[in-house]
């Protein structure tokens, strides 16, 4: 029997966590080399040397040409999409963000003092397919065995739900980070926690109100002096930091003031807070949007909440909590820590996998005490529901229209894991191959639709127009889909096509490439 130790990791856009269970069941916070409890999410080139987190975010003015951030706003992407080079080589979005998870695994084991196998890693309840795919690929490149994607704002739920599972309650999450948006609504019951709704924004965060600081305070400058300072590279970078400074000082202070300097010229901007409200309302409206539309889907009234959730370090803004109150007459709790909670649910929701692992495979990979802890528990393990953020569908062609169409096969808020099988008549006689094309969002216009990848099977010859073709759409615990046709005989487990930004093939490749970095 050999011993596994699992870590929950919260892949941030700004910040990342990392949490384990202890010796006595209890989650905490692991915290890095540094000892700090959470890691910027940057990275820093330098020659064959990669550093992650503070030193990196400090050398960011200095040196913004090695520098890499906000790279989970680029994940899923395909490398012709997004890419970044240093010293010839060029990286996707998923070996980037496996450097991030390199800098997590090695400081973790650097103070529990053990080897790291297995990983949680967290991902945006709205997510699609091939972001979650990407998020996996990271973390394998990164040497870990990545036990599940689970979402954020679940995540969030399971930390705060592990002393609450005698009391049945729905619990609304309110999930803004540095880069991305989530709102998911939560039932808490007997030992179950499930997901009723959920919607997001996975490009709008803490960036977009620190980009209304920037802008204003260039404008200001080129006002005054007649220059642009955003077009050299190093002064947008010390501008993006001086306004993430004015912002948090907003959080807890009536007015600030922004000094930049750039070319030998300076300006000096004050910004209340009430004028910093004023200016980013549209951005607070935008979440109240998708506030209300996720109530709409779970059919609820705001007074039928018993506990909102605030996590996510934008929630720190009085603005958002204000917003907030205006809509439920709940208070705001603080029951959870912000930046905290997410990572500390994921190293909960780890061991819950691998107690269902040992369950199956009648092998013990866990320590006596973590199982005897969790197994303890009233005599039941807590089980998570999660539910689809998207429909999945296949293109099909209408013969009365002339056109194409979306069929959904998998809807919105199926509760995961997922399945789904149809029949379709192929559209001419004589068809060599059936292409089958999968894509995922809510429009049954296939333009409107993110495609995931295409499915090509062999047909046999002499196949009359009609024939049958099944199409088994399985969407797994991690909100991946796998797809399998079947047809005249011939059945075929596709592995999907995505266009993200490495292939399947590389990843061998791109794993050992990244051993040969110096990672700290």
């Amino acid at each position: 029997m050999s011993q596994r130790k699992a870590i929950g990791i919260d892949l941030g856009t700004t910040f990342s966590a990392v949490a384990h269970i202890d010796q006595y069941g209890k989650p905490q916070i692991v915290p890095n080399s540094e000892s700090e409890r959470i890691t910027p999410s940057v990275i820093l080139f330098d020659g064959g040397n990669v550093s992650v987190g503070t030193v990196a975010k400090n050398s960011s003015v200095a040196e913004p040409e090695r520098i890499v951030d906000f790279v989970k706003r680029e994940m899923g992407k395909p490398r012709e999409l997004f890419h970044r080079e240093f010293e010839g080589k060029v990286y996707s979005a998923e070996e980037l963000s496996a450097l991030i998870l390199k800098k997590l695994k090695a400081d973790a084991e650097k103070y529990l003092k053990e080897p790291v196998t297995d990983a949680v890693i967290t991902v945006p309840a709205y997510f699609n397919d091939a972001e979650r795919t990407a998020t996996i690929t990271a973390g394998q490149l990164a040497g870990l065995n990545v036990l599940q994607i689970i979402n954020e704002p679940t995540a969030a739920a399971v930390a705060y739900g592990l002393d609450k599972l005698d009391e049945d309650q729905t619990v609304f999450v309110f999930d803004l980070g540095g880069g991305t948006f989530d709102v998911t609504i939560m039932r808490i019951e007997g030992h179950k926690i499930e997901m009723l709704a959920t919607n997001g924004d996975h490009r709008l965060g803490g960036k977009d109100w620190d980009d209304v600081i920037v802008n204003l305070v260039a404008e200001e400058f080129d006002r005054e002096h007649g220059e642009n300072p955003l077009l050299d590279l190093q002064s947008y970078q010390d501008l993006q930091s001086r306004a993430l400074a004015a912002k948090i000082q907003l959080s807890s202070r009536p007015r600030t003031a922004i000094i930049h300097s750039y070319n030998g010229k300076s300006v000096k901007v004050e910004l209340t807070r009430e004028d910093f409200e004023r200016r980013t309302r549209h951005l607070v409206e935008k979440c109240k949007t998708i506030c209300e539309i996720v109530m709409q889907e779970a059919k609820l009234e705001w007074s039928e909440l018993g506990k909102i959730l605030m996590v996510g370090g934008m929630t720190r803004m009085p603005m958002v909590r204000e917003m907030i109150t205006q809509l439920s007459p709940m208070p705001v709790g603080d029951d959870v820590n912000p930046d905290e909670a997410v990572a500390i649910g994921a190293a909960v929701q780890a061991i819950l996998v691998m107690l269902q692992e040992e369950q199956t495979s009648g092998e013990r990979v866990l320590p006596e005490d973590t199982r005897q802890q969790f197994s303890s528990r009233e005599g039941a393990l807590m089980q998570v529901t999660n539910i689809t953020s998207h429909t999945l569908g296949v293109v099909l062609w209408d013969e009365g229209q002339l056109q194409e169409y979306v069929f959904p096969m998998i809807g919105k808020m199926s509760a995961i894991p997922a399945s789904a099988k149809n029949f379709f008549g192929t559209a001419s006689a004589n068809m060599p191959r059936a292409v089958v094309r999968i894509v995922e969002g809510e429009s049954t216009l296939p333009a409107e639709c993110t495609p995931l990848g295409l499915c090509d099977v062999k047909l046999p010859p002499f196949l009359p127009k009609g024939s049958p073709v099944e199409l088994v759409y399985e969407y797994n615990a991690n909100q991946v889909l796998e797809v399998a046709v079947h047809a005249a005989g011939n059945q075929t487990k596709v592995s999907i096509e995505r266009n993200t930004g490495l292939a399947p093939a590389e990843i061998a490749a791109a794993a050992a490439g990244l051993a040969e970095l110096n990672v700290s």
